[in-house]
């Protein structure tokens, strides 16, 4: 399964991380902020480093990232459908309002996703649309931070309850023979890459399902010695 994020290389992960550090507090940024800013400058880091302070940013923004994408999804699909059309080119906010229309949708996300809108829309006004989405969001997220934060709360104590089984996973490795080690840190690296860099909830029944399944391998292994 293809990753979010390839963390060896360190151009796309300075990236990942700059498109989220404004979900930050301002007195928290300097740090992530510094090292993107290496980064680009040609400047040596290790990736190791910046693999880590990935991780750490994706983790602490998750919450703030989830709420927002609720909010778009739901009460903010017109906002962020309004407020994209006034900052398009004429010509992309012309054809967006046809592939609506024709296609009878109703979000942006509905209208990307129609055979037409695939068909329709060239390289530089995907390019467009997705640098311009980004911007969009960020305004929502600024001018509706009252209304969010309920949601972020929520999505807080969601995320701890992932990171918690994660833990345990990372433990049930570290005490596993060899190759049940390995297995079990590539399937931490996928959850992961879905959760810090995708923005995906992990269902909890599947990490527990995960927890028991190698629980029991465990036994099995230890009962075969």
């Amino acid at each position: 399964m293809e990753r979010y994020l390839n963390l060896h290389d360190t151009t796309a992960v300075a990236d990942f991380m700059e498109s989220v550090v404004d979900f930050l507090p301002e007195k928290d940024r300097k740090p992530y902020q510094q090292l993107i800013d290496s980064v680009h400058a040609g400047s040596h880091v290790s990736r190791e480093r910046l693999a880590e302070a990935a991780k750490n940013i994706g983790a602490v923004t998750w919450p703030a990232r989830r709420a927002l994408e609720h909010f778009i999804a739901t009460v903010g699909a017109e906002l962020e459908w309004e407020a994209l059309l006034e900052r398009a080119r004429p010509a992309t906010a012309l054809l967006l309002k046809r592939l609506r229309r024709s296609a009878g949708t109703s979000t942006l996300d509905e209208t990307l996703k129609t055979t037409d809108a695939q068909y329709a829309i060239g390289p530089d006004q995907e390019v467009e649309i997705s640098m311009l989405r980004d911007e969009v969001r960020y305004h929502i997220w600024e001018s509706h931070s009252d209304a969010l934060e309920p949601m972020i709360e929520e999505t807080a104590i969601e995320l701890e309850a992932i990171k918690k089984r994660l833990k345990r996973l990372r433990e049930q490795a570290a005490k596993s023979d060899a190759a049940t080690r390995d297995r079990l840190l590539d399937t931490l690296e996928r959850f992961e890459d879905q959760l810090y860099f995708g923005g995906e909830v992990i269902a909890l029944e599947s990490l527990d399902a995960e927890i028991k399944y190698d629980a029991e391998d465990s036994e099995g292994a230890r009962g075969d010695e």
